[in-house]
């Protein structure tokens, strides 16, 4: 039996992964199926304590940029609804949207149960993905993709906002004192400090 359930798992996880990447095969390449992979390592790694259940959190980590409003057939709930009945998850499946809808920094009025240990993980583990080295190339990659100017000086810190280094000061310098647990806010401190150092030899060599 213990064996059967397994097996059953595993065949959901990857019927999901192919769900995903084909979800996601016109994004940019900062929310690829490498951004998905990335942040369902960073979810194992802060829930080593395992509060959050590891089938769970699996598969809403890979299921959390189905429906990002930001790309053409974005915010699909129904599909992944669709996706999640047919592979016999209908028990779960509310509570995965709420932690799809929720997850995202630009969703300034979450709700449903925002206690839940997946999503206060995986929000997590998403956020991390954010900053660091893979942050700042994420965010020229997307930056790029919505040809956004790289810098224009302004009156606010990062200059104009619409512009990738503003997006710096709007966003991604303010997730660390967002995270929801220790773990996740000790991963993040020396990814801040990554950002807070390239911005230092951003603006030196701009205005060289």
């Amino acid at each position: 039996m213990l064996i059967f359930i397994t097996m059953n798992k595993k065949e959901i996880i990857s019927k999901a992964e192919e769900f995903v990447k084909e979800k996601m095969k016109n994004y940019d390449p900062g929310h690829d199926w490498s951004h998905v992979e990335r942040v369902r390592n960073l979810a194992g790694i802060i829930n080593s304590d395992l509060r959050a259940d590891p089938f769970i959190l699996d598969l809403a980590a890979i299921l959390h940029d189905s429906a990002d409003s930001k790309f053409p057939g974005g915010t699909r709930y129904d599909e992944i609804v669709n996706f999640l009945e047919s592979s016999g998850q209908s028990a779960i499946t509310a509570r995965l949207i709420n932690v799809i809808r929720n997850i995202s920094f630009s969703n300034k009025n979450p709700e449903g149960d925002l206690n839940d240990p997946v999503y206060l993980v995986l929000q997590d583990a998403d956020r991390l993905d954010a900053i660091g080295a893979i942050g700042v190339a994420r965010a020229f990659s997307y930056g790029s993709y919505r040809k956004n100017k790289l810098y224009e000086p302004g009156d606010e810190h990062g200059g104009k906002p619409g512009t990738t280094i503003h997006h710096f000061y709007d966003k991604l310098l303010k997730l660390t004192e967002l995270m929801n647990t220790e773990e996740g806010r000790r991963l993040a401190e020396e990814r801040h400090r990554f950002l807070e150092k390239f911005l230092q030899q951003f603006y030196k060599e701009w205005n060289s």
